[in-house]
């Protein structure tokens, strides 16, 4: 039986190999929802899988007068052929990972704002301007120092010469006023 099973699969062989119809629809039949099963589990996804069968298929074309008997039955030979392409596959995959992230992203992902995020940045700054103007010299400095300049409460109450608490509730006030602030000129 084996002898006959392997005769029979020589022959569908060398039909597939003089590109006979009907070997193909054989060899197609018995083989294309196995690798298809073997692109879904290795690979994880339809597209992938259906990649994978017309890919085997075509390398099934090219050496299908490769195939012997002696080496072993042809689904080894075939579904050995679709495990080697997937594997392919995934090689290619982790490759392309790699070079993305050495290179960094891929030039179509723009980091530039567009108009809308330019409209609104201008928006928020002259707001943050107009909010400002709004606190008196001693709460703009204080706030100053300790936002921009990175100041400590104690470092500001040094600089300006005043009480520790006074710099606190300076850089405090000050901070409510710009929310307030910037809260009703939001609307406008």
């Amino acid at each position: 039986m084996r002898s006959a099973t392997l005769a029979g699969d020589a022959a569908l062989m060398r039909g597939f190999a003089r590109r006979e119809q009907g070997a193909a629809e054989e060899l197609y039949a018995r083989f294309a929802s196995r690798i298809y099963g073997l692109g879904i589990v290795m690979l994880g996804g339809d597209a992938a899988a259906q990649d994978l069968v017309q890919d085997t298929f075509v390398k099934l074309w090219r050496n299908a007068d490769r195939y012997d008997t002696t080496r072993g039955r042809l689904e080894t030979w075939v579904l050995l052929i679709a495990r080697s392409l997937a594997i392919d596959t995934l090689r290619r995959r982790v490759l392309e990972s790699r070079s993305l992230e050495a290179t960094g992203r891929p030039r179509e992902a723009d980091d530039t704002p567009g108009p809308d995020e330019l409209v609104g940045t201008a928006d928020l700054a002259a707001r943050a301007r107009r909010a400002m103007e709004g606190l008196t010299g001693e709460q703009r400095a204080a706030l100053e120092l300790a936002y921009f300049g990175g100041k400590t409460s104690a470092e500001v109450a040094e600089l300006e010469g005043i009480p520790l608490g006074t710099a606190k509730t300076r850089i405090r006030t000050a901070l409510i006023r710009l929310r307030e602030a910037m809260e009703e000129h939001r609307d406008v």
